[in-house]
C-alpha cells in the first residue's frame, strides 16, 4: 500500500511539470495569434468610434479594472486625510492650477459604443468638484463622533456623469472638530493623466523625497529582481553604442564627405548601405511612436530620403563592383593585406601576447589593461553565467504561468460569500482606531512574524465579527487577493508595477477555536506558500499593470467572464500600504481601493507614520455590518498580544471613533450610544 501511494505521489509530482509544459506549448501559439487579431480589432473599433463621435477622445487602451467597470459600479479610488494646515482657499487655487494643466480634469467620462471616451464640457468650474461639508449631518454637527457616518454617506453617492469624475470634500471647516479632506477620483483619470490622489491636495514635502525601501511586506516581490540581466544589457548597449558611433565617424558620408570623393570599394559601399538601413529603421520607429502608426507607403520615402543624404544609389553600387574587378585595385588590396598580416605577425602579436600575460598576473587590478581579452572575459563570463541563471528562472516562471492560472481558476475551495444579493454599486466605508507600531514590534519580537502578517491575522479574526453580526455561519476560510502599495504611490505618481497574490484567510483553525496564535501561524504558512507557488501569477499581474499584456492578447469578453468568476471566488481585495514618505501637515490617512466585479469587500492595512489603521470599503448591501470589522480590529490585536504574553499599552484613541452595531441593526458611535441611533447608514 505504501509503495502504491509512493508511486502515485511520484507520478503526480512528475505530471505537474509535464502538464505545465503542455499548457505552455498549447497557450503560447494561441496568444501569439490572438495578439494581432485583438489589437487590429480594437484599433478598427476605436477608429469607428472616432469617426462616429469626432468630438470625443476615445480611450483606446484597456485594463482589467476598466473591463470590470459597470454602469453602477464605478471604480473610484478614495483617500481620507486629516490636515490642520491646508487652507480651503489655497486648496481651491491648487485645483484651479491642476485643472488648467491636466485637460481631462475638465472633461466628462462617458461610454460610446461600449468604450470609454472623454467628452468636452460646455462649462467647467472647480466649485462643482470642491465640496464643503454642511454644518449639520442628520440634524447633528459633524464632529469626531459622526464623521465616519458622514464620510460613508458621501462615498455611497455616485459621481455625477455631467462632471469630470473627481471630487475633493472639505469636512469639518464649519465646526470645531478636526479638518478632513476626502479625495475621490476615477481610476481611469488617475491612469490617463499620470496622477496620484495626493496631487489633488496642496501638500508639501512629497516631491523631493524618495520612499524608503520596504522589504517587510510579504505581498511585494516574491522573487528576486534580476540584476545580472540589466547589467549585461547596459554593458552591451554601451559597447555597441561606442562601436557604432566610431563606425559612423569613419564611414558615414554625412560625417566624412571625402569618402565619396575617391574610388569606393565594395566593402565601403556595404558599410554605407548598413548605415542607410539603420537610419531608416530609426526614423520609422521615431515616427511610429510619435504618430502611433504608419501607413504601408511611408517607409519607402523615408528610405529614399536617408539614401539621398549619403548619395547611396545604384550607380554607387555599380561603381563599387567595377572597382572590385579593376586589376590595379586587386593588386593594391592584395599588397595591403600581405603588409597588414606581416606587421601583425612580427610586431603586433608579441606585444598583444605580452599584454595578455600581464593582464592574467594583474587580474585582480582591473585598471591594468582593461581592453585586454583576459580582462574582458573575466568581466563578461561571470556576468553571462549569472544572466543565464536569471533567464532560466524567468523562463521557468513563464512556463508555469498557464498551469498556475488554470489551477487557481478551477481549484475547488470553500470560501465565504459576501454577495448575498445583487450589488447596488454604492460603496460604504469604515476605519478603525489607530494602532501604535510599537505594539506590532513587541508582538513581532515574540512571535517572529512580520508586521503585515500580524495585522492580517488580526483582520482575519475581525472578519468573524462581521459574520456574527450578519447572521452567517463562519466559514472555514475566506479567499482574498493581496497587493502591496507604497506610501509614495498615494501622494506622488509612481509607475512601479506591482502584482498580487491569492491567499486563503483562515477564519477557523483546525486545532483550537478562536486561537489567535494558531491563526497567525496559518496566515504565515499561507503567505509563504503563496510567495513560493504564485511567482507566475505575481509576474503576470505586474506585467498587466505596467503594459496591459493580458488585455492586449485576450478578447475583452473572455477576460470579463474570467474576472467575474475570479472576483466571485476571491471575495476580499486586500491592500497593504506601507513605506515612509515625509508629508508635511498630515496627521493621519486612510486609503480605500474600490472592490469591483463580483467582489463586495475591500480591506486596507494602512500605515501612516507610527500608526496603523484598518480601512474597509464594501458594497452598500453588506452594510452596516461591515463596520463590525473595523470596530473589533483593535480588540483582536490586543487579544493576540495577550495570548503571546506581550504587555500591550492602551491603543491610541482614534480621532474618529469606530461605529458600533446597535441591536436593531443601526450603526452608532461608541462615544454616544443614544444619539448614535440617528447615524445609521
Amino acid at each position: 500500500m505504501a509503495e502504491t501511494q509512493g508511486c502515485l505521489l511520484g507520478l503526480a509530482c512528475l505530471a505537474d511539470p509535464l502538464l505545465a509544459l503542455l499548457l505552455t506549448v498549447v497557450c503560447l501559439p494561441t496568444l501569439l495569434l490572438s495578439y494581432p487579431v485583438c489589437q487590429w480589432t480594437r484599433k478598427c473599433w476605436a477608429r469607428y468610434i472616432k469617426w462616429r463621435y469626432p468630438n470625443c477622445i476615445v480611450v483606446e487602451e484597456s485594463s482589467t479594472r476598466s473591463i470590470l467597470d459597470q454602469g453602477k459600479n464605478q471604480g473610484i479610488y478614495t483617500l481620507l486625510v486629516e490636515s490642520p494646515t491646508i487652507v480651503t482657499e489655497h486648496l481651491r487655487n491648487h485645483l484651479v492650477h491642476l485643472a488648467a494643466t491636466k485637460p481631462l480634469l475638465r472633461m466628462a467620462l462617458t461610454t460610446k459604443c461600449y468604450r470609454y471616451a472623454w467628452e468636452n464640457l460646455e462649462e467647467f468650474s472647480v466649485d462643482n468638484h470642491l465640496i464643503l461639508s454642511p454644518s449639520l449631518f442628520k440634524g447633528r454637527p459633524i464632529t469626531d463622533a459622526n464623521v465616519q457616518d458622514y464620510v460613508s454617506d458621501v462615498t455611497s453617492k455616485y459621481l455625477a456623469a455631467s462632471y469630470s469624475p473627481w471630487q475633493v470634500h472639505v469636512i469639518g471647516q464649519n465646526t470645531s472638530s478636526r479638518l478632513y479632506f476626502l479625495v475621490r477620483v476615477h481610476h481611469l483619470l488617475l491612469n490617463q493623466e499620470q496622477l496620484a490622489l495626493g496631487d489633488f491636495l496642496p501638500l508639501e514635502g512629497t516631491r523631493h523625497h524618495d520612499c524608503l525601501p520596504v522589504d517587510t511586506s510579504p505581498f511585494s516581490e516574491p522573487y528576486a529582481e534580476p540584476s545580472a540581466l540589466p547589467r549585461l544589457h547596459q554593458k552591451l548597449t554601451e559597447s555597441f553604442s561606442n562601436v557604432w558611433n566610431e563606425f559612423l565617424c569613419n564611414n558615414d558620408p554625412t560625417e566624412r564627405p571625402e569618402i565619396l570623393k575617391k574610388r569606393i570599394s565594395l566593402w565601403q559601399c556595404a558599410k554605407i548601405g548598413v548605415i542607410v538601413w539603420f537610419a531608416t529603421v530609426k526614423e520609422i520607429s521615431r515616427q511610429y511612436q510619435r504618430r502611433e502608426g504608419l501607413s504601408l507607403s511611408e517607409p519607402w520615402p523615408i528610405y529614399l530620403r536617408e539614401a539621398h543624404k549619403r548619395n547611396f544609389s545604384w550607380s554607387l553600387i555599380f561603381q563599387a563592383l567595377l572597382n572590385l574587378l579593376n586589376p590595379a585595385e586587386i593588386a593594391r588590396t592584395t599588397i595591403a593585406w600581405f603588409w597588414y598580416i606581416g606587421v601583425t605577425l612580427t610586431l603586433k602579436s608579441p606585444i598583444l601576447f605580452w599584454r595578455e600575460i600581464r593582464a592574467v598576473s594583474l587580474l585582480h587590478e582591473h585598471h591594468y589593461y582593461p581592453d585586454s581579452l583576459v580582462s574582458i572575459m573575466s568581466f563578461y563570463l561571470p556576468l553571462i553565467f549569472r544572466a543565464s541563471l536569471e533567464m532560466f528562472s524567468i523562463l521557468t516562471i513563464l512556463a508555469s504561468a498557464p498551469f498556475a492560472v488554470i489551477e487557481e481558476l478551477f481549484r475547488r475551495r470553500s470560501s465565504a460569500e459576501f454577495r448575498p444579493v445583487s450589488q447596488t454599486g454604492r460603496k460604504v466605508v469604515a476605519w478603525s482606531e489607530e494602532i501604535d507600531v510599537g505594539l506590532l514590534q513587541k508582538i513581532a519580537a515574540v512571535s517572529g512574524a512580520g508586521d503585515a502578517e500580524i495585522l492580517l491575522a488580526a483582520a482575519v479574526d475581525s472578519l468573524k465579527e462581521y459574520f456574527r453580526c450578519s447572521g452567517q455561519v463562519i466559514p472555514n476560510e475566506v479567499l482574498a487577493t493581496a497587493k502591496f502599495t507604497s506610501q509614495r504611490a498615494l501622494y506622488v505618481s509612481d509607475c512601479e508595477a506591482r502584482g498580487l497574490l491569492c491567499l486563503a484567510l483562515p477564519t477557523t483553525t483546525p486545532h483550537f477555536e478562536d486561537d489567535m496564535v494558531e491563526i497567525l501561524q496559518v496566515v504565515q504558512k499561507n503567505i509563504f506558500e503563496a510567495r513560493r507557488k504564485q511567482r507566475a501569477i505575481y509576474a503576470i499581474t505586474a506585467a498587466e499593470t505596467s503594459s496591459g499584456i493580458v488585455t492586449s492578447c485576450l478578447p475583452a469578453i473572455f477576460l470579463k467572464i474570467v474576472l467575474n468568476h475570479l472576483t466571485r471566488r476571491y471575495s476580499i481585495q486586500l491592500t497593504h500600504v506601507d513605506g515612509e514618505l515625509p508629508v508635511d501637515g498630515l496627521r493621519s490617512a486612510v486609503f480605500w481601493k474600490p472592490p469591483q466585479g463580483n467582489c463586495s469587500l475591500s480591506m486596507t492595512l494602512h500605515r501612516h507614520g507610527r500608526a496603523v489603521r484598518l480601512g474597509v470599503m464594501g458594497d452598500a448591501m453588506i452594510g452596516p455590518q461591515h463596520a463590525a470589522i473595523t470596530r473589533s480590529f483593535p480588540a483582536s490585536l490586543e487579544k493576540l498580544a495577550r495570548t503571546l504574553g506581550v504587555p500591550s499599552d492602551t491603543p491610541q484613541q482614534s480621532r474618529s471613533p469606530s461605529p458600533v452595531v446597535l441591536p436593531d441593526g443601526m450603526v452608532g458611535n461608541s462615544v454616544d450610544t443614544v444619539d448614535g441611533m440617528q447615524n445609521g447608514f
